[in-house]
């Protein structure tokens, strides 16, 4: 089975080019499901048709759509967990619909959609899995976690010692929750001996790829790099990028010239800092796609004879390692001369230095908290080591 996952800034066109795809893949004669996991669900609104949280055929297709229903998922997982919290918070004095907010942590409901996929996976009626995803760096950081149970049941075990006290003046007492009870221990562990499986498979390079789709224009670039950082720190393979709505050259009118050349800069730097990756490019369209058929031209247009159910690169140019405590960046170069590396931070800003070479990666929480402690080339790789701010 092929798992697929597209995701990117809210409105650059994920959900068009995730439904595209996977009505490419089943009309190449691939058992395929695509799954909207997004909590601003529109991929009924891409094929024009209506979606519930169980898959539905798409009329004319052998394709299966569904868009999971969070809330749902979420009531499965941690439903009675998340009661027993609100519960506590309550009786500490916290309103009843803050309890409940600060009963499920971010990132979670996210992540509990996710988990979804193995029902389908043991099912095994799909070959290929297309996931309409927009995970968010706090579910990244939960999926990353190398321990999450044991993690939960500490930040659980002590709300009040943790960040919620210092919001939250009333909570002065440690909050005492029945972990021992059998139902609550066994919900816990299920839940997260699954969040390990999801983890297992959405690193798995052959099993699983992820797609980032973005527009050509500063704030989708920047939110992009910032993704693809993630991805790479939490160990996941990302095959390919897609540029979308792109003005085309038939547009003419002196008023987009600007436009047409900002996004001609904005398409060269996204090739010069993600390659070897293959990128997409995708004109704008004279009308919304929507519905099988015009999602269907917009598919061969954009794959021509390639296979998008295949992994589309196995090279990753930036990837992390951890090396005596250190998290260590690599990112690779390509006819980049040795020489002096110059490194400046500035928030989760790092830009890089080296002879003529220049790059800017957006990092991710975790390191941006981080400084840069030292770099070297290693053959046609650059090694950055970071540090807590405080380390000498």
């Amino acid at each position: 089975m092929r798992t697929i996952l597209f995701t990117g800034k809210g409105g650059v066109g994920k959900t068009t080019l995730s439904a595209a795809t996977a009505l490419r893949c089943a009309q190449l004669g691939y058992r395929t499901l695509v799954i909207s996991t997004d909590t601003a669900h529109s991929l009924a609104d891409a094929l024009g048709m209506p979606l519930t949280n169980d898959p539905q055929p798409v009329s004319g297709t052998s394709l299966y759509a569904t868009e999971l229903d969070t809330a749902e998922e979420l009531e499965r997982y941690w439903g009675s967990i998340r009661r027993r919290i609100a519960s506590s918070l309550e009786g500490q004095g916290v309103d009843g619909p803050i309890a409940g907010e600060l009963a499920v942590f971010p990132g979670l409901d996210e992540l509990v959609s996710l988990i979804r996929l193995f029902r389908y996976q043991e099912q095994g009626h799909y070959e290929v899995i297309i996931i309409d995803s927009a995970p968010t760096g706090a579910s990244m950081r939960l999926l990353g976690a190398p321990d999450l149970q044991q993690w939960y049941v500490r930040h659980l075990a002590g709300l009040s010692s943790g960040a919620a006290r210092l919001f939250l003046p009333s909570l002065q007492r440690a909050l005492k929750l029945p972990w021992s009870e059998p139902q609550i221990q066994q919900q816990i562990t299920s839940l997260f001996d699954q969040v390990t499986q999801l983890r297992d498979v959405l690193t798995d390079r052959e099993q699983t790829s992820v797609r980032l789709v973005l527009n050509p224009d500063q704030l989708s670039v920047q939110e992009t790099q910032r993704a693809f950082t993630y991805m790479s720190l939490f160990g996941l393979s990302v095959d390919s990028l897609y540029v979308n709505r792109i003005l085309p050259d038939a547009v003419q009118d002196p008023f987009f010239e600007h436009w047409k050349a900002d996004q001609a800069g904005y398409i060269d730097s996204v090739e010069a800092v993600f390659a070897p990756l293959p990128t997409f490019h995708i004109a704008l369209r004279r009308r919304e796609v929507i519905g099988v058929e015009a999602l269907t031209s917009l598919a061969e247009e954009t794959y021509g004879d390639v296979d998008p159910s295949r992994p589309l690169s196995v090279e990753q140019p930036l990837r992390f390692e951890r090396r005596d405590g250190r998290y260590i960046l690599i990112l690779r170069l390509a006819a980049v001369e040795a020489g002096t590396v110059d490194l400046t931070k500035d928030a989760d800003q790092l830009l890089i230095r080296l002879g003529r070479f220049r790059r800017t990666l957006s990092l991710p929480q975790v390191l941006a908290s981080l400084e840069p402690e030292w770099a070297s080339i290693e053959g046609q790789e650059l090694h950055v080591a970071f540090r807590e701010p405080s380390a000498r």
